[in-house]
């Protein structure tokens, strides 16, 4: 397959894995990333079909100015993937503000920023497509994972209302949503999980950053649908918090056991949410 693919966080992980299969299928990709040291890395290891830009996709500026350049040098992608991101877990009073607001910046303005960087070259080339990534925590709220869950539902948000506009210019928009994935991100925010959490996290699947890439390059090919959702314990959980949210939300409310002792007495005004 010949073809212009850019990969934003595409130094390591889940965006990593993608840019290898699109070198395989004989791409040049442009990987994008903040770390000049990940990218030399990711660059050596995809070989001379990849390209590799420092750019912070928190700045709107930056990155279309890159992105510019990028299109100037090696031409209109026809595929865009963001992954770039990051999850801070913990309960919500917690979290620090540089993390409340560093996640906002990186998961969903980023993704915004990317998109609207591209989005003129795709438009005036007739078409490409863009693929964004949320996460099942972007499906369904996920107790501990609160900021992250609200920037991943935005992603979702987003990209559905993107889809929507720029399909007239033939641009396609695919939302990628993985489970728990082993990436040396997964590997920080793990430092930080909440005890609660990481009990709840031993019975959920946890996938490779290849699969996920798999599941992406089959939906690519099906040119059809939205949602990418990997696994088919995921999809199963997809399919749940579509048409049984009172068996998710009770699955995924925090243990009882860990709230404070007044958190668990009744309220005595008598009024109710209707669960």
């Amino acid at each position: 397959m010949v073809g212009v693919a850019f990969v934003f966080g595409g130094s390591e992980g889940i965006g990593l894995a993608v840019a290898e299969r699109l070198v395989a299928q004989g791409r040049e990709v442009v990987v994008l990333s903040r770390s000049a040291r990940k990218l030399d890395a990711a660059r050596a290891r995809l070989g001379e079909r990849a390209r590799a830009e420092v750019v912070d996709v928190t700045d709107a500026d930056a990155t279309r100015a890159v992105v510019d350049a990028v299109v100037a040098a090696v031409g209109v992608p026809d595929l865009v993937v963001t992954t770039a991101g990051y999850a801070r877990p913990g309960w919500l009073e917690e979290i620090p503000a540089e993390d409340v607001s560093g996640m906002v910046a990186t998961n969903l303005l980023g993704t915004v920023h990317v998109c609207r960087a591209v989005l003129p070259h795709l438009r005036a080339a007739g078409g490409g497509t863009i693929v964004t990534t949320s996460s099942m925590a972007g499906l369904a709220g996920v107790f501990g994972y609160t900021v992250y869950s609200a920037t991943k539902f935005g992603v979702v948000g987003f990209s559905e209302a993107l889809r929507r506009e720029a399909r007239p210019y033939g641009v396609r928009v695919l939302t990628l949503c993985p489970p728990n994935t082993l990436t040396p991100g997964f590997e920080e925010e793990s430092r930080f999980k909440p005890p609660e959490v990481l009990a709840a996290e031993e019975s959920v699947a946890t996938l490779t950053p290849e699969a996920v890439a798999d599941a992406m390059m089959r939906a690519l090919r099906r040119r059809r649908g939205f949602l990418v959702v990997p696994g088919r314990d995921s999809r199963l959980a997809a399919l749940a918090i579509r048409h049984l949210p009172f068996v998710v939300d009770r699955a995924l409310r925090r243990p009882a056991s860990s709230m404070p002792v007044d958190a668990e007495k009744p309220e005595s005004s008598g009024s109710s949410d209707g669960r």
